[in-house]
């Protein structure tokens, strides 16, 4: 708990400072494959979506987490794809915590039992993908007995290593928008002593064409449907159920469509598979560079980077994530957001 409580206080202490001298972003999300070894309806990185070739190499990842390092970042997210279907995860994992970075990994689960001493030893958050507190989630996920699979790492994980801090994302679709069944997932939750992220569908960052959108959109609720489900969160959350979501990121979810100042894009830079840097507001589709063709530090100084961390991106509200939301609001100086956080996975 002390230990959480100091985190919470260093990345508090971080954004502070980076309000009054912003040089760069400190935060690099690495889709660190595109490879998946499901196939979510609902995920515009899929094959059909997404080209999963060509990833960076692992001298080329080690590389990039260097320079990453020298220019200040302090904390990496591994996701994909599925990052435990990458050979290297474990080494890159370690590599990551020696050089000094938090580490996070987001994970469908359906290979974390079989890799949990390769890589939880190297992560300070686990996030795992669950969207049903029962045996349908494999059919949301397009793998069978993979919700058996993430209770049972679940559990060995808290046993062999008691201190890591797991959280369990959940993506709220037309099919899991039931208020009985947040309830559960909620008790679930607490049950196993893991803290939850309930949020809405990506459909505005990751469309590639008008008609993917259209196909990705059949399976997000209307914003009635989110605001009775936010609506219930709230609740949970007085109760005492662990969910992370502030109350600023529910409040907004219940009186969609949402506005506020995004300030993401000064602290969070995130990098595809195949080196491509992300243009947040054009995701999937216009990368701003590739870290092949050119030095990070000159990325970093790149236009439209810095048209991200300036008036430009602050202009934008198109996201609904609960990251998006906290951030801004903790660069705001509003930490009621950060303290959610810290309580939730201490």
């Amino acid at each position: 708990m002390r230990q959480n409580i100091m985190n919470t206080i260093d990345m508090a202490r971080t954004l502070f400072r980076l309000r009054f001298k912003w040089e760069n972003p400190i935060y690099l999300i690495h889709a660190i494959t595109a490879r998946c070894n499901a196939r979510c309806g609902f995920c515009a990185w899929h094959p059909d979506f997404y080209d999963g070739s060509d990833e960076l190499t692992t001298d080329e990842v080690k590389k990039l987490y260097r320079d990453a390092r020298e220019a200040g970042f302090v904390a990496l997210s591994l996701w994909g794809g599925e990052p435990l279907v990458r050979q290297d995860v474990g080494e890159l994992l370690k590599y990551a915590k020696e050089l000094g970075f938090a580490t996070n990994m987001i994970t469908n689960g359906a290979l974390l039992e079989r890799k949990m001493d390769e890589v939880v030893p190297h992560i300070d958050r686990l996030c795992i993908s669950v969207d049903y507190p029962s045996d349908k989630h494999d059919s949301f996920r397009g793998v069978k007995g993979l919700y058996g699979k993430i209770l049972s790492a679940t559990l060995r994980i808290k046993a062999k290593y008691p201190k890591q801090k797991i959280v369990y994302n959940y993506t709220i679709q037309n099919e899991n928008a039931d208020l009985q069944i947040i309830e559960e997932m909620a008790r679930v939750m607490k049950t196993l002593g893991v803290a939850g992220i309930f949020n809405g569908m990506r459909i505005e960052a990751a469309s590639t064409d008008e008609e993917k959108e259209a196909e990705m959109r059949k399976y997000n609720p209307t914003n009635a449907k989110l605001a009775e489900v936010f609506e219930k969160l709230r609740e949970l959350k007085k109760l005492g159920y662990p969910i992370v979501n502030s109350h600023t990121h529910i409040n907004k979810m219940t009186d969609l469509p949402m506005f506020y100042r995004c300030h993401w894009p000064k602290a969070v830079l995130p990098i595809e598979a195949n080196g491509d840097v992300v243009d947040c507001q054009y995701w999937g589709r216009k990368p701003i560079d590739n870290i092949r063709n050119k030095p990070f530090s000159e990325i970093l100084k790149h236009p439209r980077v810095l048209a991200l961390a300036g008036k430009e991106g602050e202009s934008c509200h198109k996201c609904v994530s609960v990251h998006r939301i906290d951030v801004s609001e903790a660069w705001e100086g509003r930490l009621r957001a950060l303290a959610s956080w810290g309580r939730n996975l201490a």
